[in-house]
């Protein structure tokens, strides 16, 4: 029988994310979570290092991503071109 992996969200200092303190049944359902909750929030950058731990078989929690910016702004030639698509 395989045992489920758990998963949960980190700040840039390693340490469990305080707003999203979660554990989580995939990576997907995690980085989704901290997407929607970055594009809510507007953060500020350093909030946008976010990183995923993974539980391991013995119970300790080791890094499964490093924390590292989920969204990027889009370049500036980008975001007139969807503003005239929008008008």
């Amino acid at each position: 029988m395989a045992m489920q992996r758990a998963y949960r969200l980190i700040d840039a200092c390693f340490e469990p994310h305080r707003q999203l303190d979660d554990c989580y049944a995939s990576l997907d359902d995690a980085i989704g979570d901290a997407v929607a909750w970055l594009e809510h929030t507007g953060s500020e950058p350093q909030q946008q290092l976010i990183g995923v731990e993974v539980c391991a078989a013995n119970g300790d929690w080791r890094t499964y991503r490093l924390p590292m910016p989920l969204l990027c702004p889009l370049p500036h030639e980008a975001n007139q071109a969807a503003s005239l698509l929008v008008q």
